[in-house]
């Protein structure tokens, strides 16, 4: 039997009392069938793709070169069976490191490929991708323009079931953020996988 390959993209900031990390841990801990690959995006230090950076890997796609290391971020994105994005609510969206993650993770000829008509097609084996955050204010998940951007790409590398998983309204002053994040916790315990 082989084991499924769960990948974890930690963009979470202040780890050590990160909400958004602890709600992916619960989404993670749901899926005890699979290795878990985790990238701390903090840690990894991906730059944003240049001219240089591009023109080089489009030149390598066109080679079909796709052992070079500058895919290696693409192949985990697209080996995996199930993701999980972990980025905190940040100016509307997420935070800049996600978007970076994103631009090293799409790459053509890995995640998704271009049909002779020229439209995407995928080529992500993920069957699920959760997108967990959390929110300071009371935004629902259809205004999370993050969470939003990720549906749209999943659909382009082929991931069609993608799920946000999120806790907000945690910085109005008024309300118990403990109780809302225990709350969110005990949603993904129930949740159906």
């Amino acid at each position: 039997m082989t084991v499924e390959k769960l990948l974890f993209v930690n963009a979470c900031v202040n780890r050590e009392r990160s909400r958004t990390l602890r709600l992916a841990r619960e989404v993670i801990a749901r899926h005890p069938e699979c290795e878990v690959d985790e990238i701390v995006l903090e840690d990894l230090g991906l730059r944003p793709l240049d001219s240089e950076t591009v023109d080089r890997r489009n030149g390598l796609a066109r080679e079909g070169r796709f052992d070079d290391p500058i895919f290696d971020i693409a192949h985990r994105f697209a080996d995996a069976d199930v993701i999980v994005i972990a980025t905190p609510f940040w100016e509307n969206a997420f935070n800049s490191m996600t978007k970076i993650f994103m631009e090293h993770s799409g790459a053509v000829g890995v995640a998704f490929r271009y049909s002779e008509s020229g439209m995407p097609v995928g080529m992500c084996r993920a069957r699920r991708l959760y997108y967990v955050t959390t929110r300071g204010g009371p935004v629902p998940d259809e205004g999370d323009l993050g969470f939003r951007i990720y549906e749209n790409v999943a659909h382009t590398y082929g991931i069609e079931d993608v799920r946000c998983i999120s806790a907000s309204a945690l910085d109005i002053i008024t309300n118990d953020a403990e109780a809302i994040m225990s709350e969110a916790v005990e949603k993904v315990r129930t949740m159906l996988i």
